[in-house]
């Protein structure tokens, strides 16, 4: 069994300019064990357009061929870059103008590439949304997988969770959850006697397999309150930072508070409302989450300062700089992603649009310097723009960064320790409330 060749799995060069793309939108996090060699078949969840191949793409350590519709492939402003990736086109009923008989290419196709030993990723679902819970799945991947065992070809399944904090947020957090290959090697026999029941049992498996590693919240309306909940917990009892982890409580209190909600609203109720006077209580004192267990002797803070002040000499003017330079670009890249038709589209269309939009800002400010300074001067200043770009937003970060701890220091000194010691009763009580609804819900 080989990779695909260069004709088939696309342009290398465009798969980095992805990967480097989506790194520089996303704080991307992987998770979960390599992939296996030989045939593959990969399974996600898509709740982010255009931008979830990317992610998978890019945390998967090996090529990937996609399945994407088939009115990406023509008259569609990504069509070249599509075609160039080596995607498969589906035709689904519900484009119109596509005659769905042409699918017998797409299964062809497919069945080639895994008989050859490539991996594939598709996304069963279908259609990309944000309703953030999984919807159900297509037997199409099943079919595939049973089709091509019964072959002789027997194909590995991989479940894939993509996990945003905030969708369409610039650098906000994104965990791609890998994980334990399986396969349908005990229901080849049953799919031909029954091929829609065996197609059916395999594709519940994988939409069991995803949801394991998928945290189901509504990203407006849940997802921030269970993203605050497992702050607020994991302060308090002092958990793993391991993003493994943190994914896996996120999915139990997005999977209990959804429960407790309808089984019992009062409760919700009343635990809403203790988080919400325990917020309006570190609001009140210029407090965050993480501010009451911080121990900042001033001696170390001094240190720290010090150390930190000689940095930002050559840190500060980095980010200044960056932000000087590229804030129009980014303004002009943030209010086009606002005309995007929904919320699963608007990280898409920032990515999409970015590239024309800081592209054609570099070219206009090196062409600025060119005929202010001389051509010489302007052809350095494109190659240089596009390095202080990245280098000044990791020195903004940092300096961000800094500047987090140093507000946090003079909130907790201006503090009084016994406020401090009030907080942290009112956040152990919360929490000891949410170990008790945990303990409910498993009865």
């Amino acid at each position: 069994m080989t990779e695909p060749d260069s004709a088939h799995a696309g342009s290398r060069v465009l798969w980095t300019l992805v990967s480097v793309a989506v790194r520089v939108f996303y704080r991307v996090e992987r998770v979960g064990p390599p992939l296996p060699d030989g045939a593959l078949l990969l399974v996600a969840n898509h709740p982010n357009a255009l931008l979830d191949p990317s992610l998978v793409q890019t945390t998967a350590g090996r090529p990937v061929r996609f399945l994407a519709k088939s009115t990406l492939f023509h008259g569609h402003v990504l069509s070249p870059l599509v075609r160039r990736s080596g995607a498969i086109p589906v035709y689904r009923r519900i484009d119109p103008g596509v005659d769905t008989s042409r699918n017998t290419e797409m299964f062809a196709a497919v069945q080639q590439a895994l008989q050859n030993g490539h991996a594939i990723c598709l996304f069963p679902e279908g259609v990309s949304h944000a309703s953030g819970h999984l919807e159900q799945l297509r037997h199409g991947a099943a079919r595939m997988v049973l089709t091509s065992a019964a072959a002789g070809h027997p194909v590995t399944i991989v479940p894939v969770g993509l996990n945003f904090d905030r969708l369409p947020m610039f650098r906000s957090r994104v965990t791609a959850m890998f994980g334990q290959p399986f396969d349908g090697a005990d229901l080849v026999e049953g799919f031909s006697q029954d091929p829609r029941g065996a197609a059916q049992r395999l594709t519940d498996r994988m939409a069991d397999r995803l949801r394991e590693l998928m945290i189901e919240a509504d990203p407006r309306a849940d997802l921030p309150l269970v993203d605050r909940i497992d702050r607020l917990y994991a302060a308090a009892r002092g958990v793993s930072r391991d993003p493994a982890e943190r994914v896996h409580r996120r999915r139990l209190i997005a999977g209990g508070m959804a429960r407790l909600r309808t089984a019992d609203p009062a409760h919700y109720d009343a635990i809403l409302d203790d988080l919400r006077i325990y917020d309006d209580q570190l609001k009140a004192f210029g407090l965050r989450e993480s501010d009451l267990d911080r121990r900042m002797p001033t001696g170390q803070v001094v240190r720290f300062l010090v150390r930190e002040g000689a940095r930002a000499l050559m840190l500060a003017p980095l980010a200044l700089l960056g932000v000087f330079c590229f804030a129009p670009a980014y303004w002009v890249t943030w209010a086009i992603s606002r005309r995007a038709p929904d919320l699963q589209s608007r990280a898409t269309w920032q990515v999409v649009w970015g590239v024309p939009v800081y592209g054609t800002w570099i070219a206009a400010l090196a062409t600025g310097v060119g005929l202010w300074l001389g051509a010489g001067v302007g052809i350095a200043a494109a190659v240089v723009l596009p390095v202080l770009a990245f280098v000044g937003l990791m020195a903004y970060e940092r300096e961000a960064s800094v500047l987090k701890l140093v507000r946090a220091f003079l909130a907790s000194r201006q503090t009084p320790l016994r406020a401090r010691a009030s907080l942290k009763r009112q956040r152990a009580a919360i929490a000891t409330v949410l170990d008790r609804v945990r303990d409910w819900l498993e009865a």
